[in-house]
């Protein structure tokens, strides 16, 4: 994508740049967009592990700044996904990451899908600001200004 726009690129290029025949390739994507799905999915899936993110709720302040510390280390992919009009793909990832349904801890809520897109559309503003706010800026804004409203209508 860095060489050619994703709607240029050939599926025999992406076979070929993947090092995998056209059957495979059929057989596990149905489009461009679920191939930079997976491969979102992929990432975060190997941070989760390495920050043992599993350890701590989605509202944690640890896990949502591990969220935008992600975000910000996959930036300049993420830009080159959103400047060419697949940010689809990233809320599909963001869909799976927050509900777990790729692994098998499922947890197919509202609150996980509400997670998904809230986070999403907070993630396409700084990116599309130009990642003005620091990480630690952006934990803030969510923890204190959108969790923790949240958490205490509950009480």
């Amino acid at each position: 994508m860095k060489k050619k726009n994703i709607e240029k690129i050939t599926v025999d290029e992406l076979c070929e740049a993947g090092g995998i025949g056209r059957a495979t390739y059929f057989r596990n994507f149905k489009s461009k967009d679920e191939i930079i799905t997976s491969y979102i999915v992929m990432k975060w899936r190997e941070y989760e592990r390495e920050h043992k993110l599993k350890e701590h709720p989605l509202n944690d302040g640890y896990r949502v700044k591990q969220y935008f510390d992600f975000c910000y280390s996959m930036r300049k992919k993420n830009d080159l996904i959103i400047e060419q009009g697949h940010h689809g793909a990233i809320l599909s990832a963001y869909e799976l990451i927050t509900t777990d349904s790729d692994t098998d801890q499922a947890l197919n809520t509202y609150e996980s899908f509400y997670l998904a897109y809230g986070l999403f559309g907070i993630f396409i503003k700084w990116a599309r600001g130009g990642y003005t706010e620091s990480v630690q800026e952006m934990t803030e804004i969510v923890v204190e200004k959108i969790f923790t409203p949240a958490i205490l209508k509950r009480m």
